[in-house]
């Protein structure tokens, strides 16, 4: 009996932190993605991509990781780079989702949108929120509504900041500000989406993404700068899974898992 219960108690310790999510956490919006107090949450790292894996290898930023979560007024989300931007500039870019739930809507080409317009395209999401950021360069982010691309207008409450020595940036948007239904309302059954990508000049095309694209044609080295890239592979996160028009309370969109210590030693 003492044995069964010792076996009981053991397999409660290992697997109730896979049944529990965290809370609400709101990250220090300061440009560094830390698994420090007050910052991320391990298990926010939604998403790792190789960080050697841009076209044009060393000389351009690549992408590394990705953080996404949410309070009950903001979505957070957090992206890591290595290197820095080439001597030609690179774009950071980042294309959200906010009704996946609902299918494919919002934009699906970026090749003729009015803000930061690329060549780059989507086949299995719409992109409904978007942010564009040049060199790391402080005053140069924006972040704005996207459904329609070439009339894109700007998102409001929202707040940024990168961090050009770390390599990091780190954005919040007011749930208010991407859904206009009021102060911490979203739509039932909240879904999200997201891609991450970085790019070069007007004209140019995605040097990498976040995740990978399933054809990989945006770490190519063979590509042409300005082809135009379907990036078809994205981050899924539930916001409302109860469908009660509020962002979950249990707010870590991959939930508490025992690989959280683990992932606490690679995020930086």
């Amino acid at each position: 009996m003492r044995r069964h219960l010792g076996l009981t108690l053991a397999l409660c310790i290992v697997l109730a932190p896979v049944a529990l999510g965290h809370p609400y956490n709101t990250p220090t919006v300061d440009g560094h993605v830390s698994t420090d107090p007050g910052d991320w949450i391990p298990d926010e790292w939604v998403a790792d991509d190789a960080p050697d894996d841009c076209r044009w290898g060393p000389s351009d930023a690549d992408l590394d990781d990705l953080c996404v979560t949410w309070d009950e007024t903001c979505l957070y989300v957090g992206i890591t780079t290595v290197n820095g931007p080439s001597g030609y500039g690179n774009g950071y870019l980042l294309y959200i989702d906010t009704d996946a739930q609902n299918g494919i809507t919002g934009a699906t080409d970026w090749s003729s949108a009015d803000y930061y317009q690329r060549q780059i395209g989507f086949s299995t999401m719409g992109a409904d929120a978007f942010m564009g950021f040049w060199n790391m360069v402080a005053g140069t982010m924006g972040v704005r509504h996207c459904e329609d691309p070439t009339n894109t207008t700007p998102i409001d409450g929202w707040s940024g900041a990168a961090n050009p020595g770390w390599k990091h940036i780190e954005i919040s948007i007011p749930w208010e500000g991407l859904y206009g239904i009021g102060p911490g309302q979203v739509p039932p059954g909240t879904v999200l989406r997201f891609i991450a990508a970085i790019c070069g000049g007007d004209g140019s095309s995605a040097y990498d993404a976040m995740p990978t694209s399933s054809t990989g044609a945006e770490s190519d080295p063979s590509t042409p700068w300005n082809e135009f890239t379907d990036l078809d592979v994205f981050v899924e996160v539930t916001v409302d899974a109860n469908g009660d028009g509020v962002p979950d309370g249990e707010a870590s969109p991959v939930n508490q898992t025992t690989w959280g210590a683990l992932k606490a030693l690679f995020i930086e």
